[in-house]
């Protein structure tokens, strides 16, 4: 059995083998087996913390240190510290059960009673922990070991998921107190019952989930590779079509079944699987369906590609007429198949929800935009193979090259007159698509001097078209969000609050606890605390983008000291400036892009007490003035809204007249040029900087949002970004290409690596190896130069950056000190300090945190990160062990909150005797922010500064390659022109350098050629003409001993006087004519074979020369000749001896047709096509019995011959006659099947 066959069978088993094994892993793994797999993974987990908590709590020299941790609180700090970085345990020391340490403040336990048992589950409403405690005498150590987060907050930084440092499972989750089905419990090391889990509903991922889905790729992957052998199979049978549609149908059903099976739905909750992320259509409802589609149309065109040659267009397209509507139809193609690539390409960035689009933004990148590069670079490589094989089928129609730019540039005019009806159309990217196409179409020539310089230009033409159409979809995305902000600033109201509303008022009328805690309470009611119990009961979740503000009466008597009345307030409200929405909440007329609520609850707690709730909601997302945190952002498109907003020009006019605008652009006092159209979002055409969206509601009403463009520093940020990753691919995919050449080569041996290596080095041109040392150097120091710049001047940004803030806080620490200097009192001083601090914040625009001496909060200007419990009322353990203990005026700490980071400035406020008042805290939520700007700008710097370096030292290096190589090239070409036998010219060269050493060699060289030549040919030609003597010698003495005998024998008869006598003579006579007739053919081959050098070339028709050999030979009744001219041209010249050239071809023909002697008919075919370099390739092909192999080499040998009446001078003349010409002559046989003679002469070029 032949090897292939050998493979399909393998492939065919190793198909069936994955299929198997991923079913029977769906069928057999039940969900049981894997909770007890989460179960065992979750448990051992929490068991290795136990372990380490039992370590500390064993060791006595830590315990000692902890129980006198007033005395040594430093070491406390460090090992607290150590424990809560290392190990993700968080440590808290108690003194007389009052917290005196704490190693985060994330969470901090208040209190260490309520702790049973050694081993503790506690859960929160924000978290839940495993709770280790320890006693030593009145010191409690509490050891928490996170389990799992629940914050109410909906954003990218907060999810709902078990620690890391427990487990990174998204399969399972506690267990309410009412599952009873499919549960597990958790349980300590002394077998202490913590909590259960279970499976979420929905798909699961886990060790047996991606081996099923690895099973199901490794199949396909075989499936695929099967059938594309099966189809080359096919194409090598010259089943062509056949191979081509067997291949394009698997690829069919594999994408059909993957879009209607659910084969990898188990991995739905990863990115590139998830809708979520991106979703466009039934094709491409997520990520991966562009990607395996993307990658299915790849492996097709390589499949065309590869079998290119297999295309015969050419024997089906012959007349002209008909082989130019091809031409055009095939690159119209190539702009529709463009066309459609970039459309669907731009859906990545119009339909993508959580993909970085923006290249400017480099360090912000995420796993999708790298996905989607992919996409586009293998998209990219798709139409380069698919550009070259529309190429290489029109090369083979023989069309010239003067015709083939016309229709370049009328398929390139066709298509813009296509394509202006369509609204995405670019001319000037249409003009950059076709300069790849000529350069494409022509490359074979630009590659002989321009390799490097050609495929420059490729990947600054690519990256310019994408760069270009990125703006261009980037805008799209950009104006539909801009709509949408349009649309969110006209909504009067907010739906889903309104929603909840109607439903918390009358939770509230009945809330029991609630009266409960007034009851008890009134009238000393700690209203902090009502409100506090408000906002976590009713006003989490989606309510919680509000600012909430509670105001209590008891009788219509305050509960707290407020500034104002705030019956009569509300009540001015109710009647002057608010629309009811519900039984108690109101609407008030807000700013633009806010809502604002309140609600008027009268709640009877008994027959003598009525207490009324005036609650005031707002949300403060867009409010330009106060700075809202990321981390407070509620979902994905409040984040969107949030950001359009400030970075958003905003106008609202009203009858006309502009009422309140925000942002950089600055708006007309009236929107009497704009538009009137009501209802329809308008995008308005401007020349400035800015482009924007209009939008009447009504005919009173006028919104207006601006954006501003992508500016040319942008653009080229892009392009620099898109060639720099587009250039980094081509290299790998060529790589990539040479090692399967190398793995497809039958004689590939592992062993034979470092010969492949060394034949690849040694196979590269001199001017490429100084192009890629030039352009390696050059990238090496750009890159060490740009990796060393790059860290540097980040550090220093950084360093700028923590000095600044440093300052920044020391100054407002050193104000506020001076503020409460007159203060008498400790609480007096407290309130000064909170008073300035609200001031400061909403002038200065930033966040302020005021903590007390004991680190305890007093003051936030974001009250809701502490209302939600994402942070703890206590500060910062480093920072308050370095302000306290050591004493230090400022310090700056980074800081983590959920995935959310950003950096805190701490200082210490003190009194005229330097004693502690508070401490200050400026949390800087935008840090990481400001570094990512700072890092985008210089990474877009260096890549565009480094990107022109790489380009223009590109072409730079082609260019000095070329100037190196010039005189190489020369001499190169001088050396193949040497010949013993002709005059050879020397070179001059002005400089005296290393080439003119070499010059003045070489003209030395030829020099000393001459006279070896002339001493050669003396040689030659007497040992030729002995050669020749001989064998004329030789060709003559046949005849004439026959010719003697007969002479003899006539005399004999003669003198006899033999009766036969007269027949003798006659018989004798025709012989001697017949001998004669012979000395006379000897003596005209050496004649013709003595006048070679003596040649008169003139201007000859090719083909007519041809026809003359033809039709002599075609006489022979078993001889079929015929001649195939495929250059499209006639006549054809050449420049040659007529003679010699007539006669060379009927030497062939002669040959051919007495190679075929002994068969039925022979079969000679004669075709002419054009050549390299300006050439014509004559192909004479008879159906003889071949040339053995062993007489193969002295073919062209002068008396050589295997014919027993040949002279051995036919071959020989045809060689010398065309190798005069400048031509050349081979030749290929194959035994019993025939020989096929290969002739390439000049074109005649003319006077």
């Amino acid at each position: 059995m032949p090897i292939s066959s050998k493979i399909r069978i393998l492939l065919i088993l190793l198909t069936l083998s994955f299929i198997v094994t991923a079913i029977t892993l769906q069928k057999s793994i039940t969900s049981k087996d894997i909770l007890n797999f989460e179960t065992a993974n979750l448990e051992s987990k929490i068991h290795e913390k136990e372990e380490v908590i039992d370590e500390l709590f064993a060791d006595p020299i830590i315990l000692k240190t902890f129980k006198n941790a007033e005395k040594y609180p430093e070491q406390s700090y460090h090992i607290l510290e150590k424990y809560n970085k290392d190990e993700g345990i968080a440590l808290f020391i108690f003194k007389n059960h009052e917290l005196l340490l704490w190693s985060t403040n994330l969470f901090v336990p208040l209190t260490d009673a309520g702790l049973k048992n050694p081993v503790n589950y506690i859960a929160t409403n924000d978290r839940s922990f495993v709770v280790k405690k320890k006693e030593i005498g009145n010191t409690t150590v509490l050891a928490y070991v996170m389990v799992k987060k629940y914050f109410n907050i909906n954003n990218e930084y907060f999810t709902k998921a078990f620690s890391p440092l427990i487990t990174k499972s998204t399969n399972i989750e506690i267990a309410d107190y009412d599952d009873n089905v499919n549960i597990k419990n958790i349980y300590s090391k002394d077998k202490t019952y913590l909590f259960s889990i279970k499976l979420k509903s929905g798909q699961v991922q886990n060790i047996f989930s991606i081996l099923q889905t690895l099973c199901w790729i490794l199949a396909a992957t075989c499936f695929i590779t099967l059938i594309h052998n099966l189809a080359k199979l096919l194409v090598n049978k010259e089943k062509i079509i056949l191979g081509i549609l067997l291949y394009l149908t698997a690829l069919i059903v594999l994408r059909y079944l993957d879009l209607n099976s659910n084969w990898l739905n188990i991995h739905a909750n990863l990115g590139i699987f998830n809708p979520k992320n991106y979703a466009y259509n039934y094709l491409f409802p997520n990520i991966w369906g562009l990607l395996i589609t993307v990658f299915f149309i790849f492996l097709f065109i390589l499949f065309l590609y590869n079998i290119k040659d297999s295309f015969s267009i050419e024997k089906y397209l012959k007349k002209k007429g008909s082989k130019i509507i091809f031409a055009v139809l095939s690159i119209l193609s190539v702009y529709f198949f463009f066309t459609i690539l970039y459309r669907t390409l731009g859906t990545l960035i119009t339909h993508s929800t959580t993909t970085v689009v923006d290249f400017t933004k480099l360090v912000e990148l995420n796993i999708f935009t790298w996905i989607d590069l992919f996409i586009m670079c293998v998209s990219l490589v798709t139409l380069i193979l698919y550009i070259d094989l529309v190429i290489s089928n029109i090369k083979k129609l023989q069309i010239s090259d003067t015709v083939l730019i016309n229709i370049h540039l009328s398929c390139l005019i066709l298509f813009i007159l296509i394509g202006t009806s369509l609204s995405e159309n670019n001319g000037l990217v249409n003009i950059l698509l076709a300069l790849i196409i000529l350069i494409r179409s022509f490359n074979s020539f630009l590659k002989k001097k321009f390799r490097l310089a050609t495929h420059i230009i490729v990947i600054i033409l690519l990256s310019t078209i994408f760069s270009i159409y990125h703006g261009h979809f980037f805008k799209m995305k950009k104006l539909e969000n801009m709509k949408l902000f349009i649309s969110n600033l006209e909504a009067e109201d907010d739906i889903n609050a309104i929603s909840l509303y109607t439903e918390i008022e009358k939770d509230i009328l009945n809330d029991e606890q609630l009266k409960h805690l007034f009851k008890i309470s009134l009238p000393n009611t700690s209203t902090q605390t009502i409100s506090e119990y408000i906002e976590k009961k009713y006003l989490s979740g989606y309510l919680s983008r509000y600012e909430f503000l509670g105001f209590y009466y008891n009788n219509n008597k305050e509960l707290a000291p407020y500034k104002n009345n705030k019956v009569d307030e509300y009540r001015e409200k109710v009647i002057k400036n608010s629309l009811k929405i519900s039984n108690n909440f109101y609407r008030l007329n807000s700013e633009l892009g806010t809502h604002e609520y309140f609600s008027i609850i009268n709640i009877q707690i008994d027959k003598q007490n009525t207490v009324s709730l005036y609650l005031n909601l707002k949300n403060r997302s867009f409010n330009y003035s106060l700075p809202y945190p990321d981390i407070l952002v509620d979902s994905r498109l409040n984040k969107m809204e949030a950001q359009s907003f400030n970075n958003s020009s905003i106008a609202l006019f009203k009858d006309g007249n502009l009422v309140t605008q925000y942002g950089k652009y600055n708006y007309p006092s009236h929107d009497n040029g704009y538009p009137k159209k009501l209802g329809e979002y308008i995008n308005l055409d401007s020349r400035d900087d800015y482009f924007h969206i209009m939008y009447r509601p009504n005919n009173y009403t006028t919104f207006l949002v601006s954006y501003p463009k992508e500016t040319p520093w942008e653009y080229l940020a892009t392009a620099s970004f898109l060639f720099l990753v587009i250039f980094i691919f081509f290299s790998i995919s060529s790589s990539v290409r040479y090692g399967f050449k190398i793995l497809k080569n039958k004689s590939f041996k592992i062993r034979s690596i470092k010969y492949h290596f060394l034949f690849l080095v040694n196979s590269i041109q001199y001017s490429s190896r100084i192009q890629t040392l030039f352009i390696s150097s050059i990238v090496l120091a750009i890159l060490i130069s740009g990796i060393i710049s790059f860290v540097s001047i980040s550090m220093q940004l950084s360093y700028n950056n923590t000095l600044e803030r440093e300052k920044t806080v020391t100054d407002i620490s050193k104000r506020l000190e001076s503020i409460v200097s007159t203060a008498s009192t400790a609480e007096e001083k407290e309130e000064r300090l909170i008073y300035y601090l609200k001031l400061l914040s909403e002038s200065l625009s930033k966040d302020f945190s005021l903590y007390s001496k004991s680190g305890r909060l007093l003051f936030s200007s974001q009250p809701k990160i502490y209302d939600l419990n994402i942070l703890s009322t206590f500060i910062n353990p480093s920072a308050f062990r370095k302000l306290s203990l050591l004493k230090k005026s400022e310090t700056i700490e980074e800081e983590v909150v959920g995935d959310f980071k950003y950096e805190s400035s701490y200082a210490t406020i003190r009194d005229e005797n330097y004693a502690t008042i508070a401490y200050l805290g400026i949390p800087n939520f935008n840090a990481q922010k400001d570094d990512n700007l700072n890092k985008n700008l210089l990474l877009n710097t260096l890549i565009n500064i480094y990107s022109l370096i790489i380009i223009g030292f590109g072409f730079y290096a082609a260019f000095v390659a070329n100037k190196i190589t010039e005189p190489l090239n020369l001499i190169s070409k001088k050396i193949a022109q040497t010949n013993l036998g002709q005059q050879n010219e020397p070179l001059f060269w002005q400089r005296n350098d290393e080439i003119g050493g070499l010059i003045k060699e070489y003209n030395l060289m030829i020099l000393k050629l001459e006279d070896y030549a002339n001493k050669i040919k003396d040689n030659e030609r007497e040992s030729t003409w002995r050669e020749m003597a001989q064998q004329v010698a030789h060709e003559i003495k046949n005849p004439l001993t026959p010719m003697k005998l007969g002479i003899q024998q006539l005399t004999k008869s003669y003198h006899d006087n033999d009766a036969k006598f007269e027949e003798r003579f006659k018989r004798i006579t025709a012989s001697f004519i017949e001998q004669i007739n012979s000395l006379t053919h000897i003596a005209k081959e050496f004649s013709a074979f003595a006048k070679l050098p003596d040649t008169k070339y003139e201007k000859v028709n090719l083909v007519e020369k041809i026809n003359k050999s033809i039709a002599v030979y075609s006489q022979n009744p078993h001889a079929q000749i015929q001649l195939m001219n495929q250059t499209n041209q006639a006549p054809i010249f050449v420049e040659a001896d007529r003679d010699q050239l007539l006669r060379t071809f009927n030497n062939l023909l002669k040959n051919a047709i007495e190679a075929g002697f002994g068969k039925r008919k022979i079969k000679i075919d004669i075709s002419i096509s054009n050549g390299e370099h300006d050439t014509y390739i004559i192909k004479i092909k008879d159906n003889g019995l071949g040339i053995p192999q062993e007489m193969r080499a002295k073919i062209f040998e002068i008396n050589f011959t295997t014919k027993s009446s040949g002279t051995g001078l036919g071959l020989v003349f045809v060689k010398k006659t065309i190798e005069a010409m400048g031509g050349t002559v081979k030749f290929d046989s194959i035994e019993d099947q025939g020989t096929t003679f290969q002739i390439t002469v000049p074109k005649y070029r003319g006077s």
